[in-house]
Parts: C-alpha cells; structure tokens; sequence
C-alpha cells in the first residue's frame, strides 16, 4: 500500500459557498491529518466545514462550523477519510482565509481499506444504523461525529452499538447536543461482523460521518 504525505496550501477568497480544499483522485484514499485556517480579513468569519460523498448524493454535509476572530486562526485536527472522488470543503463569510491541510495519499487496498460513512438523517426518535460490519470483516472506527442541523437543540440524543453475537443493544452515550454544534468521538471501537453502530437523534436533520478501517478476515482452512 503506497503512501505519500502531501499539503494544500492555498487562499480562500469566495464567499457564501463551499469551496473545494482537495478531491481524492481516483484509485486513491486520502486521510486527512490536520487542517489549519488563518482569518488575515479585518472582521471576523462565520465558517462550514463540510465534506462531499461522491458515492451518495452531489450534495455537501457542514461536519464543523463556528467562528474565527479577525487575525485568529484555527486549528482543526480531524481524522477525515476521503475515498475516490470525494471532496473537502471549507465555507466563509468573508474573504482571506488562509488555508493548510496535511494528509496521507494511500492506494486504496483490497484486504485492508480506510472507510467513510456520511448520512443526513431527516427522521427523528428512531434508531437510525449509521454502520454495519460487512460478513468476513472487523471494523476499527477512527472517528465518529455527530453534526446538529435542525436549527434546534436536540436533547435526549442515544448513541449505542448492536452486538450481534448476543443479540443485545448496549448505550454508549447519550445527552443534549446544540444547534449548530457537534459531538465527535475519537477513541477506537471494534465491530465483528455484523455489529452497528446506532444514533437516536431527537430533531433533525443530523449529520452522521464515521471514518474507519475494513479489514478482511483471513479464510478459515477446514
């Protein structure tokens, strides 16, 4: 698996729309390290971070938002996986921002994959299946967000998994997340085959975005 570390350096001048920070070209996995935006505008800036899945909708999802003060900057140090064809982009109220992304370039492999779930939920108060571990794979999760943008607060949100070898659902977390705010997890959890990965969320619409590693179980000889 071939890797090569790369930078985008660039200027963000284009307001009021999401502009593309880097496309993962094809037969490639991009695995984003840090992202760092400097505001060299006179006034503050109103931000979306959000990301393009090219496998689901052309559509664009915020995974972050908030502001930076004039002449501040901002660090952002995500696990982001972005697969064939799949973009990053950074959204501003106004213009001279400065950007820089670090990421790994990989191939994409076959026995071993790095993966990225991204869904908009548009119901609410159901256990929505935001990942589930494919027949003859382990998954490891790298990171895991949860993105509020109903325009309410959401309270009494459930985060769980489903073991499937005990046929049990087990809660991992639950609370209130703002509007226009995000839970993000970044500890590891392991799923066998056929577990999930479940969120309950109490308004909507939600962003969900896991970022994982596939790997495939060896055949057993008999």
């Amino acid at each position: 698996m071939g890797a090569s570390f790369k930078n985008v350096i660039t200027e963000i001048d284009t307001t009021g729309s999401g502009q593309n920070i880097v496309t993962c070209p094809a037969g490639k996995t991009i695995l984003l390290k840090s992202l760092s935006v400097q505001n060299e505008n006179g006034s503050s800036s109103s931000f979306f971070l959000a990301f393009k899945d090219s496998s689901v909708s052309s559509s664009s999802f915020p995974l972050d938002s908030g502001t930076i003060s004039a002449g501040a900057r901002t660090h952002l140090r995500v696990t982001i996986v972005l697969e064939e064809n799949d973009q990053l982009l950074w959204q501003t109220s106004v213009a001279d921002q400065n950007i820089v992304a670090s990421y790994v370039e990989i191939d994409t492999g076959t026995n071993q994959r790095y993966r990225m779930v991204m869904n908009n939920v548009t119901a609410e108060d159901a256990a929505y299946s935001i990942l589930t571990c494919p027949a003859g794979s382990t998954i490891i999760t790298s990171f895991i967000n949860f993105y509020n943008s109903s325009g309410s607060s959401a309270s009494n949100n459930i985060f769980a998994i489903t073991d499937s070898s005990a046929s049990a659902t087990k809660v991992i977390d639950n609370g209130t997340i703002a509007n226009a705010a995000e839970v993000s997890y970044t500890i590891p959890f392991v799923l066998e085959s056929g577990d999930i990965l479940k969120f309950t969320n109490t308004e909507e619409p939600f962003n969900m975005m896991v970022t994982y590693l596939e790997i495939r179980n060896p055949p057993t000889r008999s």
